[in-house]
């Protein structure tokens, strides 16, 4: 048996083998995240609740992980590190405004459903929320950015390369559902969803090889849902926010304390946006995201990599 044929193919270790790499070396990363952060927190005798302390990891994480990523993007692709999809290319920006459209359509969508059936009411209580803000905008923004990463970026890849997309976007939609299961109050239609988002999200990247737009629908749903409205956020109700919530009826109707995403009128918009995202020619890969994708060493084209959501051309979605 020739063990090189195994590991190696064109003289660079299998696209499956450096998908498991950088998974390794995440999981050791967030395991250190939170040994770095909790003996700093014991050194500095500070106490900060459960939000701080997760900011607090998610920061040192997503550190790690951006310096993980230029590692093997250097070592394996020989390309920069915006080649993850990070890049802030011609089109970051147009990308990420309507990854923050779209995911504030959704939530508002699901949220007026269950306001016009009187599942839920909301009330103002006059607060100075700047402080509180700033730092939820913070949570949210790390968080998106981190996760998003994590189940959309290297790893997934070079799964990729390996399995097709739908065989990556199966793999890690699946784990990034299973994940969440250590959120509080989760059950099967959350976790279901939490599946269907992270379909959504993967091929927003496959569609633009950038993490841009679902980092923007990522984030903004969050940030909204536990800031502006008061509802609960993957089951975690924050402190402070703009709006105070007071859900009514059933939990499949409502999510309950986990929330909109636990909901079956949430399924249904997810299912509406993923049919969205798959068809949209507004949603396509720039010029220099595909130079950047398809630079040294040479790799198939994108529509060989693609299988079953060709990112279109900018010629055609004009």
């Amino acid at each position: 048996m020739n063990w090189d044929q195994i590991f190696v193919v064109d003289e660079r270790l299998r696209p499956i083998w450096r998908c498991f790499i950088s998974g390794m070396l995440l999981l050791v990363a967030y395991l250190a995240a939170g040994d770095i952060t909790g003996f700093a927190i014991y050194v500095l005798r500070a106490h900060p609740d459960f939000l701080v302390g997760f900011l607090s990891v998610s920061s040192v994480n997503l550190l790690a992980t951006l310096a993980i990523f230029k590692l093997l993007t250097a070592l394996f692709e020989r390309r920069p590190l915006g080649s993850v999809g990070l890049a802030f290319h011609q089109r970051w920006g147009s990308e990420l405004s309507h990854g923050l459209v779209l995911g504030a359509a959704m939530l508002f969508t699901v949220v007026g459903l269950e306001w016009a059936g009187g599942c839920v009411r909301f009330s103002y209580v006059p607060h100075f929320m700047l402080r509180t803000g700033t730092f939820t905008f913070l949570l949210f923004a790390v968080a998106a950015i981190n996760e998003e990463a994590t189940f959309r970026g290297y790893p997934f890849q070079r799964l990729v390369e390996s399995v097709t997309s739908g065989g990556a976007i199966a793999v890690t939609s699946v784990g990034f559902g299973l994940v969440h299961l250590g959120n509080p109050h989760p059950t099967p239609i959350s976790t279901i969803n939490t599946m269907l988002v992270g379909v959504a999200f993967a091929i927003a990247y496959l569609r633009t090889r950038s993490l841009w737009m679902p980092i923007g629908m990522h984030f903004i749903w969050n940030f909204l849902m536990g800031f502006l409205l008061g509802l609960p956020v993957s089951g975690v109700t924050l402190s402070g926010s703009v709006l105070q919530a007071q859900v009514h009826g059933r939990a499949w109707l409502t999510g309950a304390a986990y929330g909109p995403e636990g909901s079956l009128l949430a399924t249904g918009i997810i299912v509406l946006a993923i049919a969205y995202l798959t068809v949209s020619k507004r949603i396509y890969m720039s010029e220099e995201m595909s130079a950047l994708v398809s630079g040294p060493p040479p790799l198939p084209p994108p529509d060989q990599l693609i299988t079953l959501f060709p990112a279109a051309s900018e010629d055609e979605a004009k």
